[in-house]
């Protein structure tokens, strides 16, 4: 059966839409770019984060529905291990990341999406640094993430964690020190998507095109401050930052659903080493702008991270 164009309209294609837009719903977090993020760790290196992330969306944006209210509450947990080594006299880093959780209180307008649990689709990446130069804080790296498309999935629901379909996002990076208390990190990257043929009740196939984003930190080391409050404090950072995604039409049989991955948010990080192996991390963040997708009007994400 061939989706039309009519058939995304009214109470029964908000629900349509709506499981197609949930891929925007889905943790896309364990991808998110905080500062320091690409500053490499010596040779050798393990490291463990752990990841609690919780959003909550207000609104959905649609070019074929429109915008009207809508909720979407989602409680993500993410286990993250990378290990650092040299290859060709050049720094690289393994890293494999697990999501978790709960996607909740789904609905747009008067249709209510249910809820969706379990596992996520797990990501592999590899990234390498072209350039890591201390003595300048500078770094610039190239990361590929590629997302297996085993993570739960029913068609049959609008809400998953899992998404059906393969993903490829290709990532570089540049870090710069900007004189003894500042950074600005930097970075772009290009997602490709696989097809998800497995889409909706009706089982058809869902497409989307490439999309692009871009993050922006800048950070001040606020040690001095912290060590006035707490004298052994370890070393702290505040930081406020910016990202933008553009691109990512989806089409469901080739009719566009008004899907788009297009978003701009506004973030503020503060990260303080707790013991010289063990860093903490909190992030807010709120979408200034959301196209073809959910607009999150609350965001947290807590990390801790070890180093071994």
């Amino acid at each position: 059966m061939r989706v039309r164009e009519s058939d995304l309209r009214g109470p029964r294609g908000a629900c349509l839409v709506a499981f197609c837009l949930a891929l925007a719903a889905t943790p896309a977090t364990a991808l998110e770019y905080e500062p320091f993020d690409w500053v490499p760790l010596p040779a050798g290196t393990n490291v463990v984060m752990l990841y609690s992330v919780y959003a909550h969306s207000n609104e959905f944006d649609n070019e074929v529905t429109g915008t009207t209210q809508a909720r979407l509450d989602s409680y993500i947990e993410v286990a993250r291990y990378l290990h650092y080594g040299t290859i060709f006299n050049h720094t690289f880093v393994l890293d494999v990341i697990a999501p978790f959780g709960v996607l909740a209180n789904g609905q747009i307008g008067q249709t209510h999406l249910g809820s969706g649990s379990g596992a996520g689709d797990p990501i592999l990446s590899v990234g390498y640094w072209l350039i890591n130069d201390p003595s300048k804080k500078r770094y610039l790296s190239a990361v590929a993430f590629v997302t297996l498309p085993v993570g739960s999935y029913d068609h049959d629901k609008a809400l998953n964690l899992g998404v059906n379909r393969w993903q490829n996002d290709t990532q570089v990076d540049l870090t710069q020190g900007l004189g003894s208390r500042y950074t600005l990190d930097l970075s772009a990257d290009w997602t490709v998507y696989g097809d998800n043929t497995d889409a909706g009740p009706m089982r058809q196939t869902l497409r989307q095109k490439d999309s692009y984003g871009a993050y922006a930190w800048l950070t001040r080391d606020v040690t001095s401050e912290v060590r006035q409050l707490s004298p052994h404090a370890g070393k702290a950072y505040l930081s406020v930052g910016w990202y933008g995604s553009w691109g990512g039409a989806q089409t469901l049989n080739g009719v566009s659903t008004g899907g788009r991955t297009e978003e701009q948010q506004v973030r503020v990080t503060y990260q303080q080493f707790i013991t010289p192996t063990l860093e903490g991390n909190i992030s807010l963040n709120h979408d200034v702008s959301a196209n073809g997708q959910f607009k999150q009007g609350f965001g947290l994400l807590l990390r801790l991270a070890k180093i071994f």
